[in-house]
């Protein structure tokens, strides 16, 4: 399991409750969550660095990659994504939630799984058009689904739009799916708003009427 940022280890702790075998390379930026992170997990490859460190060996290393990963327009440098020529590596290295997509796809094995929970902005957003083309040739959406904007309001204080993603990498490229083709294109709503055409109906999105889902009739 890699986790690339994570925290005081919520994911591996999951994980290991349904395989204790797991065995958990975990990376946690923040020095003192870090420290908590070693301390509750003395058995894992526990890594108080940023991501962008972890060395080309882990290439097609991992099973799976899990994670609540940071977002927003944060550069991360990672010099084999900034000196590249195409527009995804570009685009990921100025926006941190593209990059910790990439990077782990880069990191599991072929047939592993990648899940993050993520900003809404990686499904929605025009200009990340590109980085989902990259991921669909590499990558099968397993899974992608939305949640409601106060999921997080008690836990992390935020109301941020955010979705869980699952791919599995795969083995060979060849000519898209329907469904790979609705995960790299949006459209418009009457109101402006872009929204990824995996959405095109209310099915895939988590609806939430209190600040918990047993406040909804």
């Amino acid at each position: 399991l890699l986790d690339p940022s994570a925290g005081t280890g919520i994911f591996s702790g999951a994980v290991k409750q349904l395989n204790p075998r797991c065995e958990a390379t975990q990376f946690e930026k923040d020095v003192l969550t870090g420290k908590i992170l070693s301390h509750l997990n003395p058995t894992d490859n526990v890594r108080v660095e940023g991501f962008e460190n972890i060395e080309p060996r882990y290439n097609s290393y991992f099973d799976v990659a899990a994670s609540n990963i940071p977002f927003g327009d944060v550069r991360v440098f990672d010099p084999a994504y900034s000196n590249a020529k195409d527009d995804a590596h570009r685009q990921a290295s100025g926006t941190i939630h593209n990059y910790f997509f990439m990077k782990s796809v880069d990191c599991v094995r072929e047939g592993g799984l990648v899940a993050f929970i993520t900003s809404q902005g990686v499904l929605n957003a025009e200009a990340n058009r590109s980085v989902r083309e990259w991921l669909m040739e590499r990558c099968e959406p397993v899974s992608a689904i939305r949640f409601p904007n106060n999921l997080f309001t008690d836990n992390a204080g935020t109301e941020v739009g955010s979705d869980l993603i699952i791919l599995q990498k795969k083995a060979t490229v060849g000519e898209l799916s329907e469904r790979q083709r609705d995960f790299i294109a949006c459209r418009k709503l009457s109101n402006g708003i872009s929204v990824n055409n995996l959405f095109q109906s209310f099915g895939r999105v988590i609806q939430m009427c209190g600040r918990s889902l047993g406040d909804c009739s």
